[in-house]
């Protein structure tokens, strides 16, 4: 047996950018400034779905230094397509976009954005700013849509697929000496980084833009705000020199870019849009809704003889969110009668988003807890019987691992918790 040994787990390491951070040098999207910089402050939906019925200004403009309150009924011209707000890291279907009509699609959907000589004012100003809806029915339980579950045509990437089966997984549960099947569920995670989204919009004399984003990819946000506006590549630059923790949350153009970069073209101003802590969870992506069900059949001595995993998720009405719940007992273990399937569900929700181990997450842990119930119904110690199922082929892709190092994880593991027992 070889222990993996590292030699900096333990040791203090130097990060580049450590210095930068802890002495606040850093700045971040919304820290860089502009001349005559101004503020501008979102309107979330206070509905989940429906429409607006009319939007009342007066109040808001009419509070000294606040300079333009916008909606889909006055934002300058944007582009109509879908395909012109699909980003790099989109899901199949149509994006949001945001400020285009009188749709409400979501609870917390932005709506308005006023836009102020300072950020105080531009926050006052949202107060009074009057929506009038006209509501209908929002479905956001997935428990009460189960029987709406489908299986997207179109996939968010090949990797997101459930893999197809191999054997007969339900003869061989049928024929197994010992069966365990039960239903897992996780609920949604959101996103709660260190810095909230925002961005900064410089507008530049020359018309330009210099754009300093919360993102993970500053090309995703250019290529969109390009596509969005209409506007020539050289006349768009996106900056993000710190990321205060993203996790998946910067991976797409968020709505604040979008609120940003429209004001900015509109008032040939900067801008600055950030949201708030409330925003960042309400109307916002997160990680979405499971209900798995793990079916898993071995004989006597503990080897697996059938392995069924089933995901059904909630996605938007509007895209086709998807990610790997299902496929990590094809991976992990060694079994040759398999079946895997992912449903979603649409809810009047926003569309999920990526959060860190997407798809491992929920599957693993409920793929993890099915295993320990089977050790208990076979008798022997979980950890013998990850030893007798584990693989050195993904069944899945049909491929050796070019590297793995679980065995050694699980000898080390189980060293130091014996360790720890003959201590205490």
């Amino acid at each position: 047996m070889t222990i993996v040994s590292t030699k900096t787990i333990g040791k203090p390491v130097s990060r580049v950018d450590g210095p930068a951070k802890v002495t606040g040098a850093a700045k971040y999207a919304a820290e860089f400034n502009a001349p005559n910089l101004t503020y501008g402050f979102v309107v979330s939906s206070a509905i989940a779905k429906g429409r607006i019925k009319s939007i009342d200004r007066t109040g808001a403009l009419a509070v000294p230094g606040v300079i333009e309150v916008f909606a889909h009924d006055n934002r300058p011209s944007v582009a109509s397509s879908h395909k012109k707000y699909t980003d790099e890291a989109a899901s199949p279907g149509s994006p949001f976009r945001p400020l285009y009509d009188d749709s409400i699609l979501f609870s917390g959907q932005p709506i308005v954005l006023v836009v102020a000589e300072e950020f105080e004012i531009a926050r006052f100003g949202a107060t009074l700013v009057d929506v009038e809806y006209e509501g209908v029915d929002a479905v956001t339980d997935l428990d009460t849509q189960i029987d709406q579950a489908y299986e997207p045509g179109k996939k968010r990437m090949e990797s997101m697929a459930a893999a197809a089966p191999r054997g007969d997984a339900d003869r061989a549960l049928s024929q197994s000496p010992i069966g365990e099947a039960h239903e897992y569920r996780t609920p949604m995670e959101h996103h709660n980084p260190m810095e909230c989204l925002g961005s900064t919009a410089c507008w530049d004399e020359d018309e330009r833009l210099t754009i300093y984003d919360k993102t993970q990819g500053a090309q995703n946000s250019h290529r969109y705000v390009c596509n969005v506006f209409g506007l020539a590549k050289d006349k768009v630059r996106v900056v993000s020199p710190f990321v205060g923790g993203a996790f998946g949350s910067g991976l797409r153009p968020q709505y604040q870019l979008f609120l940003a970069a429209m004001a900015a073209i509109a008032l040939k101003r900067s801008v600055r849009v950030t949201l708030t802590r409330q925003q960042m969870i309400l109307g916002f992506g997160q990680r979405p809704q499971t209900i798995q069900t793990i079916s898993l059949g071995a004989d006597e001595s503990g080897h697996l003889t059938a392995v069924k995993h089933d995901a059904v998720a909630n996605t938007s009405r509007f895209e086709d969110y998807q990610e790997n719940v299902v496929n990590w007992a094809g991976a992990l273990y060694r079994c040759d009668n398999s079946e895997f399937s992912h449903r979603l569900v649409q809810l009047d929700l926003a569309t999920p988003m990526d959060m860190r181990a997407p798809g491992a997450a929920a599957g693993v842990y409920a793929l993890e807890c099915a295993m320990d119930e089977l050790s208990y119904a076979v008798g022997i110690d979980p950890l013998e019987l990850r030893l007798k199922n584990y693989s050195e082929l993904e069944q899945n892709a049909n491929k050796p691992f070019s590297s793995k190092a679980l065995k050694d994880c699980y000898y080390r593991g189980a060293e130091i918790n014996s360790a720890g027992r003959s201590q205490s």
